[in-house]
């Protein structure tokens, strides 16, 4: 009996120290005057600003050895198609009232766009307007680019396995050159793991994700971003979330 009371005792100082405790640190963060979680407005538009993004769908893409394979020779199918971009399409129409170079793209949450400023500059000291086919050879360079620099990351990253190997020595000093520069600067903000360096697969996570989001890439021209409207269109008989540059540019 006199233990269990001392028990009581225990559990009540312990509850009301946690009590103390815990309120000190709630003070700062203004308990006891909060006002909860935030809820959903009741408005219906400002609802869909507010969630009508996470809603979209999202633009699904592949990298090699993902990529859908479609050889034409006989060296593509021993060795494999060459990596290519899946950027979101673009579908043109003309109509009279709107005019000649009216386009659509699916809307997609995780697509993005030029700044205004940037797509303006380029339109008007580029001369890019509706033909932007230089601007897109960009982007897949951009992607192989990208690729490359992966492909010689893992290559680095499978040097260290190779004890065989000095990796100091030619050619094998290229890929340690381009590479290890990445690896020091980021090796004193990413901490090993059970003895296990997270620099490679966080420097391969990093790189992929740049190659997919140059799929993500939408120009506009001769439209600005900003002109394009957020629609809905109906598209082989189901309806869809578009945006829509029509009319003639601003």
């Amino acid at each position: 009996m006199v233990f269990n009371n001392r028990i009581k005792e225990v559990q009540k100082i312990v509850y009301e120290g946690s009590k103390v405790f815990l309120d000190s640190i709630a003070g700062f963060l203004g308990y006891p005057d909060v006002p909860g979680m935030p809820i959903f407005p009741l408005d219906l538009k400002a609802r869909e600003e507010l969630t009508g993004q996470d809603l979209l769908p999202k633009h699904i893409t592949d990298i090699p050895p993902n990529q859908v394979q479609r050889p034409e020779t006989l060296t593509e199918a021993l060795f494999g198609t060459f990596p290519y971009t899946m950027p979101v399409e673009k579908h043109f129409y003309q109509h009279k009232a709107e005019g000649y170079y009216n386009f659509y793209v699916e809307n997609y949450r995780n697509m993005y766009f030029l700044p205004d400023w940037l797509s303006g500059y380029i339109q008007i000291h580029f001369n890019t307007t509706v033909d932007h086919s230089n601007l897109e050879l960009c982007r897949d360079v951009f992607f192989y680019v990208v690729l490359l620099y992966g492909a010689i990351v893992s290559l680095r990253t499978m040097l260290f396995w190779m004890l065989a190997i000095n990796p100091y020595t030619y050619p094998w000093v290229f890929a340690v050159d381009f590479v290890d520069w990445i690896y020091d600067g980021l090796a004193g903000i990413l901490p090993c793991f059970v003895g296990i360096d997270l620099v490679p697969t966080f420097l391969a996570m990093l790189i992929g994700k740049i190659a997919d989001s140059a799929n993500h890439l939408v120009f506009t021209m001769p439209f600005l971003p900003s002109e394009g409207n957020k629609v809905k269109m109906l598209i082989d008989g189901e309806l869809k979330d578009v945006v829509q540059s029509h009319y003639l540019p601003y």
